[in-house]
């Protein structure tokens, strides 16, 4: 019920056609903290509708800190305001504009952030250098001294040495890029990015930001990459616990900067691997399964994909499933398992868990 009254007050805060009273208790509800996940979720909403820009991707823990503030200095302006029974013209315009000034000072505060970032990752770029850019609406194909392969989205770039002199194979990489690594296990391939390195000896993985969270994401195709922090953009305190994860083939970890901390998940498309993890499979294996097991295709599924696929309840692998998924993917094949199985599945982390009660 309070929530509901919160929402009903908000809509009138919008609509310019709050009284004093319901002024007052709106901001006692938000003063309470009760009701911030209905203020995040009705602002960025606003946002949404009324810009169509990257200020609609705004990480949502830096909008409510400015959504936040934009209302604590509205309410100090209604606290220096004589009571009325009528909202002065001066509240009327600051309720009017508050939208607006939540997108002025998103664009700001996101745009002044990225532009730090760069900066500070353009000062570790080394000065001899070759740089490619893709100013293209199209990928665009780099070859480098050692074979390896580089797919630049547009608007990306990438810095790197004609010939790989040193102990390693260093790459510095702005935007988004898919890459190829020529498998060399006594000079490991690194690419700069960010905050963050990825180190491989020999594999191809996709390196980006996502747009919605700003978060940075590596996603491993085949054969096996370490992520870290890069300590040239941390301070001394900070490389003392420099985060670090280990990817495998159909894993991403995703990098969230404010707390320093990698999450892995599994990729949105799980492709199926060698057993090697050296390529993905390109011929279609046929798979007819006839009253067979749950454990035996679950056995087969984590072979294929590489991902660990878990049981709530062992009876489930008495379970048996019948169906052709040659041509279906993993998230796919799981569903229609489920559906015969009057079961379910969620992903946790790097692991695919089955819940239910199982088969006698």
């Amino acid at each position: 019920m309070n929530e509901e009254r919160f929402k009903y007050l908000l809509g009138l805060y919008k609509a310019n056609n709050v009284s004093i009273e319901e002024h007052d208790e709106l901001f006692e509800m938000i003063d309470s903290s009760r009701y911030d996940h209905v203020l995040d979720k009705a602002v960025l909403s606003d946002l949404r509708l009324e810009n169509e820009s990257d200020v609609a991707d705004l990480p949502p823990h830096i909008a409510h800190d400015i959504i936040r503030n934009i209302y604590e200095a509205e309410k100090n302006v209604k606290k220096m305001l004589p009571t009325k029974r009528t909202i002065p013209t001066i509240y009327r315009w600051i309720a009017a504009a508050s939208v607006i000034a939540i997108i002025g000072l998103a664009s700001l505060f996101y745009q002044s952030t990225n532009d730090g970032s760069k900066k500070q990752f353009a000062a570790i770029i080394p000065k001899y250098t070759i740089t490619v850019a893709n100013t293209k609406n199209e990928q665009q194909l780099v070859v480098l001294s050692d074979g390896s392969k580089v797919t630049l989205a547009p608007n990306s770039s990438i810095h790197y040495s004609r010939i790989f002199a040193g102990e390693t194979r260093d790459v510095y990489l702005e935007g988004e890029a898919f890459f190829q690594v020529t498998k060399n296990p006594v000079k490991p391939f690194m690419v700069y990015y960010n905050n963050i390195v990825t180190k491989v000896l020999g594999t191809s993985f996709t390196i980006n930001t996502n747009k919605k969270t700003g978060n940075v994401e590596v996603a491993v195709k085949t054969g096996k990459v370490q992520v870290f922090e890069n300590e040239k953009l941390l301070s001394i305190t900070e490389r003392t616990n420099k985060a670090s994860t280990i990817l495998t083939p159909n894993q991403k970890a995703v990098y969230n900067l404010n707390l320093h901390l990698f999450e892995n998940r599994i990729v949105e498309k799980p492709e199926r691997i060698l057993p090697n993890d050296t390529a993905v499979v390109n011929t279609k294996e046929v798979l007819v399964f006839d009253q067979e097991k749950l454990r035996s295709i679950f056995i087969k599924l984590q072979s294929y994909y590489g991902i660990d696929i878990v049981v709530e309840s062992t009876n489930l692998y008495n379970c048996s499933f019948s169906g052709d998924i040659s041509n279906i993917d993993l998230f796919s094949v799981l569903k229609s398992i489920c559906i015969a199985t009057n079961s379910s599945f969620e992903v946790n982390g790097t692991k695919i868990l089955i819940k239910g009660n199982g088969c006698d």
